[in-house]
């Protein structure tokens, strides 16, 4: 062909089915593809048919919130396609309420969304309740459709208008039958929660520190994970017949004992099902063995316990009563938790009703931090006690990139490391146990 340069360097992307620059734009992010309007008369629509996930990040669009808001009823009110992956709102300031909630469930349910989450409140998990979003579920309409959803996370958010935003929050699961993963974390103001047997592809359920939430029914029976923390000691949960991993945590040291936890456990959880289990024992403590057969873990191959050191002596090796109601334990898990600072030793605990455990193959510990009467003394009596050990992990202490954590400093990073050369030497470990420690990559 006889043509010059200028003749010749014809947009050939431009030139694709619409179907084939739809499925690139959504490959962008939505700001990214909506910047491509500007490009040509051929680009000035495309974007409109956007497929991928609406993620509307402070972050990102650095604008207020009103203006924010008023960007996101602008898109939505623009977009012309048939459904998109998701629809996100992740917003780490206080805003007092959301007046467009409706709107926006609307346009999930049209545009049949995969993922949808609203996330708002500042990243630290402090923040009171009465400084959460307020957004005012109303009843759902008989035409909106959530087949589509399949994963929903409310994060930090006040549930205002009683009795109806409850239907309205069930009524959402009900009409949700392919939901896989359900989070509600920090929420106020829902008192009952059903999880009906018609969301029947469900298999995570995360219920953190839901203030006020009296019954609890999960009928889903095909969960295969729920995280329960910080729920009212008197709730009650009903309906769930066999789940294989339980995360339980609570931090308001609402019982005193191991026996009086494991005995609030049985009482609204299937306990003797579970395969894995974390739990946080923050200030449990427990002078005799568990019952093993009222509090058995038959079936537990996997248990992780986050302890947190506290000022005053506490104990801290109790807990290892829990390695002889679970006969068949394969691997434990140890994560120290350091937010009340580094102690520099613990109060005494009497051993001698301690019996050794045959079963555990695998400990792994983290935020390792090397104090000899802390965290050294409980690797120390694992070591001891746990006479199959086949493998040791050690996971060293990593300075927060927030302040939740205290700084590690110079001085302590040494005692750290030399208290990991310590167990690095010969003899230290029984023969045949390997010893990894795992070195932080970016440090």
């Amino acid at each position: 062909m006889d043509c010059n340069k200028r003749t010749c360097s014809w947009d050939r992307i431009s030139e694709l089915p619409d179907e084939i620059l739809v499925s690139i734009l959504s490959l962008l992010t939505l700001k990214e593809a909506a910047r491509t309007s500007i490009l040509s008369s051929r680009w000035r629509h495309v974007w409109k048919f956007f497929m991928g996930t609406m993620l509307f990040h402070y972050d990102e669009w650095q604008i207020n919130w009103p203006q924010l808001v008023t960007q996101i009823n602008q898109i939505i009110t623009l977009h012309r396609g048939m459904s998109i992956e998701g629809f996100t709102i992740v917003l780490f300031e206080n805003v007092y309420s959301v007046e467009d909630i409706d709107y926006w469930i609307e346009f999930v349910a049209k545009k049949r969304v995969n993922r949808f989450h609203l996330i708002f409140g500042h990243k630290n998990t402090n923040c009171p309740p009465d400084a959460f979003t307020r957004i005012r579920f109303r009843p759902l309409s008989v035409n909106w459709n959530f087949e589509s959803l399949k994963v929903v996370s409310l994060c930090r958010v006040n549930l205002i208008g009683g009795v109806k935003a409850n239907v309205a929050m069930n009524d959402l699961l009900s009409n949700s039958p392919n939901l896989e993963q359900l989070y509600l974390h920090y929420l106020v103001g829902l008192s009952e929660l059903l999880v009906p047997s018609s969301c029947f592809k469900l298999k995570e359920l995360s219920v953190v520190r839901c203030y006020g939430l009296k019954k609890l029914g999960i009928f889903a029976q095909s969960i295969k994970a729920f995280h329960c923390t910080g729920v009212d000691r008197d709730i009650e949960i009903k309906g769930l017949h066999q789940i294989p991993y339980l995360r339980f945590g609570d931090r308001r040291n609402k019982w005193r004992t191991l026996s009086d936890l494991m005995a609030h456990l049985y009482r609204i959880l299937p306990m003797c099902q579970l395969e894995k289990l974390s739990l946080d024992i923050w200030k449990l403590k427990q002078q005799n063995p568990l019952d093993v057969k009222q509090f058995g873990l038959p079936k537990l191959n996997y248990l992780q316990l986050t302890i947190a050191p506290r000022k005053g002596g506490d104990e801290m090796l109790s807990w290892m009563y829990l390695l002889e109601a679970a006969p068949f334990l394969h691997t434990l898990e140890i994560v120290f938790c350091w937010k009340d600072g580094f102690i520099q030793g613990l109060a005494t605990f009497d051993m001698h009703m301690m019996q050794l455990n045959q079963g555990v193959k695998v400990v792994r510990v983290e935020q390792f931090l090397g104090l000899s009467s802390v965290d050294t003394r409980v690797v120390k009596t694992l070591i001891k006690y746990v006479k199959l050990l086949e493998k040791l992990t050690i996971v060293p202490y990593k300075n927060s990139a927030t302040s939740e954590l205290p700084t590690l400093t110079d001085e302590m990073k040494k005692q750290m490391n030399d208290s990991i050369a310590q167990l690095c030497d010969k003899g230290f470990l029984p023969t045949g146990v390997e010893l990894v420690i795992e070195k932080d990559l970016d440090g």
